[in-house]
């Protein structure tokens, strides 16, 4: 039962409410649809607490984060997903307070673009370790107004903007701080980062000799259907390549060379629409926005957050006539941001940007073309089989996710990034 999926849910909550208020009813559901969350579950937790001293009552609205409960699911990757829980919880209880606290330091306003931490726990045993009793309660975003847009859409140029400018300070502050204190940088950031998968540095002993991805026949079919990709359809061939090689050798989960350029600093990894909420006014206009769900992040260059949110979460007609332009606001936020602490952005020069989002852009190709597929334009509703991929055909491909890989092939191609 979904009521039961929390033990020991007063204890975790005495430090909130405090010792004189008990709690006297819960509803625990479900918060998301299957395929929108793949990592762990989403619950809507309502409370309602009394006062002993007053007897009032008052009715709280949460949401909790929990350890997947599935049966079928291998012991291996149980273990993978209460792990995630650690790095989690530490983004809420030391990165995001260290964030605010230099922001401060600096006479500028607290971000913000996260939720409110409300408790956590690894355990209802006090270890160091996470189990399947992990949890994560945050403040309940819808409650507060805040939705996700449709995953099958994207961004307008609008909302593109409004959530650039939101991830170039999300990228900014962490970046100063590297500038500024070091060692405060390695202690909260670094230090806190999750580890690659336990088969990152073999691979193939877990799987195929590849990255799970769609056929390369079935990609050039839709390059072929484009009269300029036509032209430059064997092309393809090398940028697998280059990806099956990354995976072979575990590049593509430890990224070896993530702190070796200025622009090395906290990315998110996994920065896409869902992970978002925006609150709109009363024309529908995005408003505000919040970065959700830190399981992944690390240490490298900020672009790959950029190039991966672009091409995943912006609508194709969008990236079509402003790509070049969202760069740019990006980059000026970025820009900003930095001055803000008054550290010398000479090293961070357009031109030097640009050369780091292309090396970037190709990394990501095997990430976007998996979450394209397998995630984002997947039937809503229904949790997609990471296997399905290995067969698909042109018939299964997205009319929009076959769009964006036509445009991401062209674009390498004019403006010679491969």
């Amino acid at each position: 039962m979904e009521g039961e999926r929390i033990k020991d849910l007063n204890n975790l909550l005495k430090p909130v409410f405090g010792e004189n208020v008990e709690i006297v009813d819960k509803t625990i559901a479900n918060l998301t649809l299957p395929g929108e969350n793949y990592f762990s579950d989403m619950l809507k937790l309502q409370v309602t607490t009394r006062n002993k001293d007053t007897n009032s009552t008052n009715t709280e609205h949460f949401v909790a984060k929990c350890c997947i409960v599935d049966e079928n699911m291998p012991k291996d990757a149980a273990a993978m997903h209460s792990q995630m829980f650690k790095p989690e919880i530490a983004f809420y209880k030391e990165i995001i307070p260290t964030m605010q606290k230099f922001l401060k330091e600096h006479g500028l306003k607290e971000v913000e673009i996260f939720p409110k931490l409300i408790a956590s726990r690894y355990n209802l045993d006090g270890r160091e370790e996470p189990d399947e009793n992990a949890v994560l309660i945050l403040e309940n975003l819808q409650v507060a107004g805040y939705a996700n847009e449709d995953r099958h859409k994207g961004f307008d140029l609008d909302g593109a903007k409004l959530l650039l400018a939101d991830l170039a300070v999300f990228h900014a502050v962490p970046l100063a701080i590297k500038l500024k204190d070091p060692d405060l940088f390695q202690k909260v950031f670094v230090d806190n980062c999750p580890g690659p998968p336990k088969f990152a540095d073999k691979p193939k002993d877990k799987g195929p000799g590849g990255p799970p991805s769609i056929p390369r026949s079935t990609l050039k079919e839709i390059l072929k259907a484009d009269i300029f990709c036509r032209k430059h359809v064997n092309r393809l061939d090398g940028l697998i390549d280059a990806q099956e090689e990354n995976f072979k050798k575990g590049n593509l989960f430890i990224n070896r060379d993530a702190n070796k350029t200025v622009f090395s600093g906290l990315v998110h990894k996994d920065m896409w629409l869902n992970n978002t909420m925006q609150m709109k006014n009363n024309e529908g206009k995005l408003i505000k926005n919040k970065f959700v769900d830190f399981q992944m992040y690390g240490i490298q260059d900020i672009t790959t957050d950029l190039f991966f949110f672009l091409i995943t979460s912006v609508d194709i007609m969008t990236l079509e006539e402003h790509f070049d332009y969202l760069l740019m606001i990006y980059h000026e936020h970025f820009i900003k941001s930095l001055e803000s602490f008054k550290c010398d952005v000479a090293p961070f020069k357009y031109i030097d940007f640009i050369y780091n989002l292309k090396k970037s852009a190709v990394e990501e190709l095997f990430h976007i073309l998996l979450m394209n597929n397998v995630v984002i334009y997947a039937k809503k509703g229904e949790k997609t089989n990471m296997e399905t991929i290995k067969n698909m055909t042109v018939d299964k491909v997205h009319p929009i996710a076959k769009k964006k890989f036509v445009f991401l092939f062209k674009m390498f191609i004019q403006k010679e990034w491969i």
